[in-house]
């Protein structure tokens, strides 16, 4: 992109401004000779993405995106009115004012079913003496669903250009002794029309690869208008392009773009800029947020950006201050404010990011969190998700990644009613996610098998086995003292000593690494995998209560019933605690319910085609029938979709995990 010349620059031009020389200035700003600015500069809009130095291509997701990338518009579900107000290298010793001022209105058609119609005023004013002014017309859509992959966003622009002078005296006019035209001469540029206009395009795609990623393309002035004051004269605009990635999540955004241009004195001008923003959620107040952003670039070009806002569900404030770094005598920074306007319903996220907030404000005061009940016909897609979200934090667990397992946690206790059992294990689970967030080695270091094997017992509430397990970790390895000091917070916290429990002479390693492997495998639903890695476990160990457990689920998944039964039994058999083998007793019932249900005469469903291909759309829409069916509780017709899905995806996690839910939902 064309940038903005240095402080130094502007400064010295506008001197020679309020000097009477104007053709220099004129020059600079409209583009008409000099070749170190051209007319309608890139100087961004609003104060929101000049915080993260204007890197927003790949975001596009507020009302200035027709600025930025048109193509975000197809983003927005209410309509938006953004303005903002910006002050440009305040301070020059000769008093100059340059500022810029963006209107621009959003409004979706059908809540963005239809795309999103965007209508804008950008004007750059110098004092009385020169004027920018750019109408934009844009429309933006989402032009591709791509199911698991993406989804495609497209929009375009439509833009007048206009640019005038004021009124000077001749004198002002007139071009200094050395320049071209002879001295005291009239400036020929300024003798003619003192305003030009033109037609200008830009166009825009955004693609949105599942919640976290996106990527972005936008080309400005695409039809390269001209924007020459002196009749016969050509000065055209060339195209920019910016390119840009981001990673969001539901509270920041991480982005990188790169901004490529013809340079006025030739070859390209082109920048790189990194950003990131955080939220800050505050219940019943808003959200404050705060960003930053560093560019670099040809022509020795550097600039630093930050920003802050706060934002309700109805409006929001940012204010941006950006800082020319390089090539700078005397850096003078930039200013922007900028107020924004939301209508209509809030969104989908931004009510469950509310949810979020306030359940985790319950749980922590300790009190019960109250959503819709499952038999509520309109919260089945809220117990849904529940169950998967649930889902998610249970895996987390498995895998030693406690922090992650607390965020996903507290994200199903606002899906769906979260009985006593549930927020009794949130807060052991943010007990263990405070002092370990997580075990990178937990499959191949001994200690953090046996210590992520103890907190897993913590977590399911058997806190004799938990510190028991916690003890032997410190056995393994007695020099660690954040065990040392895990396991006296977990001695206090359930008040069970460790001198309860025999000091084991020669514990085996390999035994304590294949327990928690095959953990692991049973909640990637690699049942042939547990069963291997909980045999491995059982020729050392053949009492370990904990083996036979997963022997048992994993046999259940592979519909050997008898033999889930077995290891079942053997698991009552070894397990100490009482409150465990209750559960264990349960669990005897549900299989023998299972095993006569496989055993009974029944028509068997209808065979699937010999040779099954689907592609991806055809199994997202699959998959959403099956979700459809498990909400009505229609199991039957779940369990045929996603058999369909297996048949044709046999290593679809998502698939597995959801008929093996349904199949443990259906059993009782």
């Amino acid at each position: 992109m064309r940038r903005p010349l240095p402080n130094d620059v502007w400064r010295r031009h506008f001197r020679a401004l309020w000097r009477g020389r104007l053709l220099w200035t004129a020059a600079l700003i409209a583009g008409s000779a000099a070749p170190a600015l051209g007319a309608f500069e890139d100087l961004g809009a609003g104060a929101r993405a000049p915080g993260m130095g204007g890197a927003f291509v790949p975001i596009a997701d507020d009302v200035y995106t027709i600025y930025y990338n048109v193509a975000g518009l197809g983003l927005l579900e209410r309509p938006e009115l953004g303005t903002s107000y910006s002050l440009l290298f305040p301070g020059l010793q000769d008093g100059s004012n340059l500022g810029a001022s963006f209107v621009g209105w959003a409004q979706p058609l059908a809540e963005g079913r239809n795309g999103t119609l965007g209508t804008a005023w950008n004007s750059l004013t110098l004092g009385n003496l020169y004027r920018e002014d750019t109408l934009y017309l844009g429309y933006g859509r989402r032009l591709l669903d791509l199911g698991g992959s993406g989804e495609l966003y497209g929009g375009a622009n439509l833009k007048y250009l206009r640019s005038g002078f004021g009124s000077f005296p001749e004198a002002g006019n007139a071009v200094p002794a050395g320049g071209v035209v002879g001295a005291g001469q009239s400036d020929p540029v300024l003798s003619g029309s003192r305003s030009q206009s033109a037609f200008d395009s830009d166009a825009g795609l955004l693609y949105r690869l599942g919640k976290n990623y996106s990527a972005g393309l936008d080309v400005t002035h695409v039809n390269s208008p001209n924007v020459a004051f002196a009749g016969g004269a050509s000065d055209r605009l060339p195209p920019a392009v910016k390119l840009g990635l981001d990673y969001r999540s539901l509270l920041s955004n991480l982005v990188a773009e790169y901004d490529t241009q013809q340079a006025p004195a030739g070859g390209p001008d082109s920048t790189f800029t990194a950003g990131a923003e955080r939220w800050f959620p505050k219940t019943f107040l808003g959200d404050f947020g705060l960003r930053g952003g560093l560019s670099v670039g040809t022509r020795e070009y550097k600039q630093l950006s930050a920003g802050l806002s706060y934002r309700t569900r109805r409006m929001s404030v940012d204010y941006a201050i950006t800082l020319p770094v390089g090539g700078v005598a005397a850096a003078i920074s930039s200013h922007r404010v900028a107020l924004t306007f939301r209508f209509g319903r809030a969104t989908e996220e931004e009510e469950s990011l509310e949810m979020v907030l306030e359940a985790m404000k319950q749980v922590k005061a300790g009190e019960r969190v109250t959503l819709p009940g499952r038999d509520d016909p309109a919260s089945a897609s809220s117990r849904l998700a529940f169950d998967e979200a649930l889902g998610q934090a249970r895996a987390l667990e498995s895998q030693a990644r406690y922090g992650a397992a607390l965020e996903r946690f507290s994200l199903a206790l606002t899906l769906a009613p979260a009985d006593k059992a549930i927020v009794d294990r949130y807060g052991r689970l943010s007990f263990v996610a405070k002092q370990i967030p997580e075990l990178p080695n937990y499959q191949s270091d001994p200690a953090q098998a046996s210590l992520h094997i103890g907190i897993l017992n913590y977590l399911a509430g058997d806190y004799v086995a938990a510190v028991e397990k916690v003890s032997q970790a410190l056995q393994l390895a007695p020099s660690r003292k954040d065990i040392e000091q895990f396991l006296s917070l977990l001695e206090a916290a359930t008040g069970i000593k460790r001198g309860l429990f025999p000091v084991a002479k020669s514990p085996d390693h390999q035994a304590a690494v294949s327990l928690t492997r095959a953990d692991a495998a049973l909640e990637a639903g690699r049942y042939d995998d547990a069963v291997s890695l909980s045999l491995e476990v059982l020729r050392v160990e053949p009492e370990n209560a904990a083996a036979w457990e997963n022997l048992g689920t994993a046999y259940f998944a592979l519909n050997d019933f008898d033999s889930s039964s077995k290891a079942w039994r053997r698991a009552y058999e070894f397990e100490k605690s009482p409150a465990k083998r209750a559960q264990i007793d349960d669990t005897l019932r549900q299989v023998a319910r299972a095993s006569r249900k496989q055993r009974a005469v029944r028509p068997s469903a209808p065979p699937l085609p010999e040779r099954v291909s689907l592609t991806p759309k055809e199994i997202q829409d699959l998959f959403n029938l099956a979700v459809d069916h498990y909400a009505k509780r229609e199991f039957s017709a779940a369990k045929e979709a996603l058999d369909k899905i297996l048949a044709a995806d046999p290593d679809n996690v998502e698939a597995r995990k959801a008929l093996r839910r349904i199949v443990n939902e259906e059993v009782p």
